[in-house]
């Protein structure tokens, strides 16, 4: 009997083994092989205030002690308080295995016992392959069970209720069993004669089975090798996917830079045009400045060779000019030096320093464009003087004048 790939292994020893083992081959998922319970041993230990994550080591160190079998086999389940085992004997599991050449490891077992339809509340009584089970629940768990090899009487019903309400420990309501014995199945499961109830899914899984990273051991070798080719063709058709949309974002970027280029051009054009117009008339304005400072320097000739004088040191920035005049034979006249620099057209703000002195000279001036008067402006009768100096130099000029006459003296 097949349920999603689930089969009896007592079938397998039929006639239709071959039929099963073939099917169980091409199946993508190993199968699930289904023990009658009439193989199975049961036993209840109690685990209240075991942690549910602890239930497995726990059932681990009662094992020795409950194994019926030298070689046992076993399916464990927690419900509440109490963990229901099915014991089995290994040895005729092998046995089958190696007559139909099957994979002893490989094998998923499951007691007919968890395939029944999980129930809620009352007691219920199931044919199965071999015999029939009773099952006892009470609020959603299943408190016992137990299985007879013929037809269930009322004498049989009433000596296993109370004993295996006793062994449970179960305290569930008088309602909860019936004292009759159940009907093999409900109205709306009716079925022809002969035919087994429908089994469903294993409605809990084996604390002592595979764990969940034991999954793949249970795929077929070509099925895994289906489902990577699969993996592989979708991975390589996401990752061309991925590649085609970024070649299309990259030319239609390459587009947006080009378009966006055409429209800065002209502002660069503009650009570089208004930085060398600004780099001519700057080198424009250092020619100016330097010729300029050429001709204040070859005006100030006369008044060097009539004081027999030359000049040591010069500054020159922004149109200011600094001298330093000293002496070639004799001592500088002060006064007649500033009075001559002072009236050539081309410095104006001419400032006697502190430090100068009979032996040097310093002198401080604007020098003004040559086609530039001095600083002029116009009076209110319209004629032009002459603007007066900010800074006069003539009590300097006076003060060096008598330094002199007394040196004279």
């Amino acid at each position: 009997m097949q349920l999603r790939n689930r089969f009896y292994l007592s079938d397998i020893a039929e006639p239709k083994a071959k039929l099963l083992i073939a099917k169980q081959r091409t199946s993508l998922i190993k199968p699930l092989w289904i023990l009658p319970r009439s193989w199975c041993v049961t036993t209840s230990v109690p685990a209240k205030g075991v942690p549910r994550h602890k239930t497995a080591t726990f059932v681990q160190l009662h094992l020795n002690r409950l194994a019926p079998f030298p070689d046992s086999g076993v399916y464990a389940i927690r419900s509440g308080d109490w963990v229901h085992l099915w014991f089995w004997e290994n040895r005729k599991v092998r046995e089958i295995c190696e007559k139909f050449g099957l994979e002893f490891s490989g094998l998923e077992l499951a007691p007919e016992s968890v395939c029944f339809p999980m129930q809620r509340e009352g007691s219920f009584l199931y044919p199965c392959q071999h015999g029939y089970e009773a099952q006892l629940w009470h609020n959603g768990l299943l408190v016992d069970n137990a299985w007879w090899p013929e037809k269930v009487d009322a004498n049989a019903w009433a000596s296993w209720r109370p004993t295996s309400a006793a062994v449970s420990g179960a305290r569930a309501e008088s309602g909860s069993w019936s004292e009759s014995v159940p009907s093999h199945v409900t109205p709306a499961e009716v079925s022809p004669k002969g035919e087994l109830v429908r089994l469903a899914e294993p409605w809990s899984k084996n604390i002592l089975g595979r764990q969940w990273w034991h999954a793949l051991k249970g795929v077929q070798r070509g099925a895994l090798f289906f489902l990577a080719g699969i993996l592989v063709t979708g991975s390589a058709a996401y990752l061309g996917s991925q590649w085609w949309t970024i070649q299309s974002l990259q030319k239609e970027t390459d587009a947006e830079i080009a378009l966006l280029s055409q429209q800065v051009d002209p502002l660069n054009e503009a650009r570089g045009k208004a930085l060398a117009t600004q780099q001519w008339v700057s080198q424009l304005a250092s020619l100016r400045k330097s010729d300029q400072l050429s001709k204040a320097l070859s005006s100030l000739q006369p008044v060097l060779q009539t004081q027999d004088a030359a000049i040591r040191e010069l500054e020159y920035q922004n149109d200011d000019l600094r001298l330093t005049i000293v002496p070639i034979n004799t001592e500088l006249d002060v006064a007649a030096v500033t009075q001559e620099i002072e009236k050539n057209p081309l410095f104006g703000n001419v400032k006697l320093l502190p430090e100068s002195d009979a032996k040097s000279i310093k002198i401080s001036a604007k020098i003004f464009d040559a086609a530039m008067d001095r600083r002029r402006f116009t009076s209110k009768d319209g004629h032009q003087v002459i603007a007066p100096m900010a800074n006069p130099v003539q009590p300097a000029s006076s003060a060096v004048s008598t330094n002199s006459q007394k040196k004279g003296e």
